[in-house]
């Protein structure tokens, strides 16, 4: 008989309920494609990842589902009541781990002398720190005991001295190449008509050297290593491709006379047991192998980290539920950054940035990706968060903010790339405007701009043409006498008669302005008369529509995104392997940003001595009776009252 789930809503969908330690014991039976997640990578989560790679048993990095299911089926072996895992503590009592399995009898047995090693050979419990211990001891003894034995070995000295890097480096790009070389003479020895066929091919070079040869360096690099000479040697001084100058350099200096093959080979021998040698000397965790006591006390570390992180795996693994849940946290979710007034729960750390990239738009979400960095640790962290309320107005690239680790550590956070998506239907509905006014700013800067330069040009030639001018009429008149000075002078006054203003020039451009002007006259006079002729509960429903005529679009596309808003493109670019839907509603969005708001009734004390300072009473009453006359002067224009005596100009016409 199949398992009886429970079900629930999480994040607007139904999915599996896993609450209690027989939900765990019966994961073998969920059908897969039930589970909300199929892989998860094992570093950069807020889950201990030593804890994650006991789970990941084929070492790739990633948590799948199968894995999952297995650590599930040895915790039943083990335990006698899977609801310990439910709580998530790091301690289990001995009486709770099952000695009628082989492997619960094998757990307790290591348990029992791990705690005897410890000095609590009387304790009816262990804890994580016991194993954490007794398991560092045991791998820094093995850790000691690798070292010493290495560091017994002959040693073996750097054959080329400090040439030796640089040797090894070039040895292993020509190997080939020099081994193709000598082949290729025996070759040509064996068959001497086929000699030419071996050599260098004219052809090969003829076919690129009409191009820029630094674009095909591959294509040289793949001609023989040098010109086919005495079968079995390679002179020192011998002319190689261009392509390998600098490694054939280099390795020569490790032969005393021209290379044969046993020399080369020579060659390579030394350096391999140097190599060798070089290698045993640099221990690391990972070259430790572990002894069956060891692999026991691993086990037992194993059990207690499963006993504290498996439940928390599970909420993020196959329900998502605590992502979902009213102040939870999911284990991909890095911290907290703070910018423009604003505290934002949804950010995780970047792991791929290309991927991060390539995906991010198709969230949906308005996204500004930061690099933070923790200058007394010397850490620097790349992270991509979420704004889900607010406004977008003081958010650009640069702009700098304080992010909160899970761990409490803050990092300075710099903003280096946004992804524009819609925040909230208000948002949205003045983004036209804001936009229309972003774009005739940029015009009239740019006009300016290029208005400024354009006079300044002109008036830099004028100048310059002016002073040679003058120069020019100067060295004339001294050239000629004083008879030529009023001639000049004519001279300069008929030229400055034909270059006055014509103004006959000019008169297209001035009627192509005043019709323009007279077009906008008239459709906003056309605009106002209909509009003072509807009624006066009209109006406001008049200035509604023309507001949704230009806002309703914007916010219409708006209302479509922020219901398809998904962090699923975000895990997904993080190595995660999302199964099912991970949407974000305008609900739950507003419930991952929190924006500052000032309370109403906040007495404000004291007085700012910087601020503007408000107009005089009388002012107010000047400007206030300006206001009231030109709208007065607008209604009696259109008729909305009469004035006796005098006439309308729009009721005459």
């Amino acid at each position: 008989m199949s398992y009886n789930w429970n079900y629930t809503y999480v994040g607007g969908v139904p999915r599996v309920k896993i609450a209690t330690g027989s939900d765990i014991a019966h994961l073998a039976e969920l059908d897969e494609k039930m589970w909300t997640v199929l892989s998860c990578p094992v570093k950069g989560l807020e889950l201990d990842e030593k804890t994650l790679s006991y789970i990941d048993t084929n070492h790739d990095g990633h948590v799948h589902v199968s894995e999952v299911v297995a650590t599930s089926k040895w915790l039943v072996a083990v335990l006698k009541d899977m609801n310990l895992l439910v709580p998530g503590t790091d301690e289990v009592r001995l009486d709770a781990l099952d000695a009628s399995t082989d492997e619960g009898r094998q757990l307790l047995e290591a348990a029992r002398r791990l705690l005897t090693a410890a000095g609590k050979a009387d304790a009816d419990r262990i804890a994580l720190a016991d194993s954490s211990v007794c398991l560092e001891r045991a791998k820094a003894e093995k850790l000691a005991a690798l070292k010493a034995e290495r560091a017994a070995l002959e040693a073996v000295e750097a054959p080329f001295g400090a040439q030796t890097e640089a040797v090894a480096a070039a040895y292993a790009a020509l190997d080939a190449k020099v081994r193709d070389f000598f082949l290729r003479g025996r070759l040509a020895q064996f068959s001497a008509e086929s000699r030419e066929k071996l050599d260098v091919q004219a052809e090969q070079i003829e076919s690129i050297s009409r191009d820029n040869l630094t674009e095909r360096t591959a294509e040289i690099a793949a001609c023989p290593l040098a010109r086919i000479g005495e079968a079995g040697v390679l002179p020192l001084d011998a002319v190689v491709n261009p392509a390998w100058t600098a490694q054939w350099d280099a390795v020569k200096t490790a032969f005393d006379a021209d290379v044969t093959p046993e020399t080369w080979e020579a060659v390579g021998a030394r350096l391999k047991a140097y190599a060798d040698y070089c290698a045993k000397q640099d221990v690391k965790d990972s070259d430790v192998a572990l002894d069956d006591e060891s692999k026991s006390i691993e086990l037992v570390d194993k059990l207690l980290h499963l006993t504290r992180d498996f439940f928390t795996l599970l909420r993020n693994f196959v329900t998502l539920s605590d992502f979902y849940s009213p102040g939870g946290k999911a284990i991909f979710q890095a911290g907290r950054l703070y910018i423009d007034q604003r505290a934002c729960d949804f950010c995780v750390r970047v792991q791929d940035a290309g991927a991060m990239a390539a995906q991010a738009a198709a969230s949906g979400m308005y996204l500004v990706f930061c690099q933070c960095t923790d200058r007394t640790r010397g850490l620097t962290m790349p992270i991509v968060a979420a704004i889900t309320v607010g406004d977008t107005q003081n958010i650009s690239v640069g702009k700098n903010g304080i992010f909160y680790d899970r761990q409490g550590h803050d990092w300075d956070a710099c903003v280096t790339a946004i992804v524009d998506n819609p925040i909230s239907i208000g948002q949205a509905a003045w983004s036209p405007y804001r936009k229309m006014a972003e774009f005739i700013e940029e015009k009239v800067r740019s006009m300016a701009a290029s208005k400024e330069s354009q006079l300044t040009e002109k008036a830099t030639a004028s100048i310059d043409a002016k002073a040679e001018t003058a120069a020019a009429a100067t060295a004339e008149a001294a050239a000629a006498g004083p008879k030529a000075a009023p001639a000049a002078q004519t001279g300069s006054g008929e030229n400055a008669a034909a270059k006055s203003f014509d103004i006959a020039k000019f008169a297209g451009i001035f009627a192509a302005i005043g019709m323009a002007i007279g077009f906008i006259g008239s459709f906003l006079t056309t605009l106002g008369s209909e509009f003072m002729k509807l009624l006066w509960w009209q109006m406001p429903l008049c200035i509604l529509a023309i507001f949704l005529l230009i806002s309703g679009p914007s916010m219409f596309i708006a209302w479509l995104k922020l219901r398809k808003r998904n962090i699923s493109p975000i895990l997904n670019a993080n190595g995660w392997a999302v199964n099912a839907s991970a949407k974000i509603s305008i609900r739950f969005g507003n419930a991952l940003s929190d924006q500052a708001c000032f309370p109403l009734s906040a007495k404000m004390r004291g007085q700012d001595p910087f601020a503007d300072k408000g107009l005089p009473w009388w002012q107010h009453l000047l400007w206030a009776s300006a206001l009231l006359l030109f709208v007065a002067a607008v209604c009696w224009f259109f008729g909305v009252f009469t004035i006796p005596g005098i006439t309308s100009p729009y009721l005459t016409a």
